[in-house]
């Protein structure tokens, strides 16, 4: 277990629920947990062979940020229980940042990209300091970086995603992905 200040996040390993990502369905009647996915890397699909003719257009479009032709690989990186997500979303009240969030709960995942952290960054850190949380001290991360961390409640949820905020702000390419899973043992 990592503790974080008084909040305690668990390594994956500890969480008999995380299954590999081909498993999750996002079943909104089934459903347990609240995983972000993180972007780990990109590649270009190569097992089909590309015409000769279309694979300049495949390179084009790379090069100007397109995604057409590209894999990407994302990584659990923070999950925790739909009913701690539920308190999330309450400390969050409304307005743009629980609008954004409660996306999940809604449509089944949302995407969270550069253009989202400035919002939910501010919302977060508002939040944090309402309920007595105002220093981060991450403790060393004791988890494989490709480790989800588990947060057993909404600080430490919250703690959690503003640096997975931080990971999105400061790498252009990166962005992460949250959705509802279902976990079957």
């Amino acid at each position: 277990m990592i503790s974080t200040n008084r909040h305690v996040v668990k390594s994956a390993a500890q969480c008999s629920c995380m299954r590999p990502l081909s498993a999750h369905t996002t079943d909104g009647r089934t459903a347990r947990e609240v995983v972000f996915y993180r972007l780990g890397k990109k590649f270009v699909d190569n097992e089909r062979s590309i015409p000769e003719e279309v694979s300049s257009v495949l390179y084009y479009t790379l090069a100007i940020g397109h995604h057409t032709g590209v894999i990407d690989c994302l990584s659990p990186r923070l999950a925790t229980s739909r009913e701690v997500f539920a308190e999330v979303l309450a400390l969050l009240g409304s307005g743009p940042a629980f609008d954004k969030l409660s996306g999940i709960e809604q449509f089944g995942e949302i995407e969270v990209k550069k253009e989202h952290v400035a919002l939910l960054k501010s919302e977060v850190l508002d939040v944090l300091e309402r309920v007595g949380v105002t220093q981060f001290e991450r403790a060393e991360a004791q988890t494989p970086s490709d480790s989800a961390v588990i947060a057993v409640d909404a600080a430490a949820w919250l703690e959690e995603f503003l640096y997975l905020l931080e990971e999105i702000q400061c790498e252009p390419a990166v962005y992460a992905m949250g959705r509802r899973v279902t976990c079957q043992s």
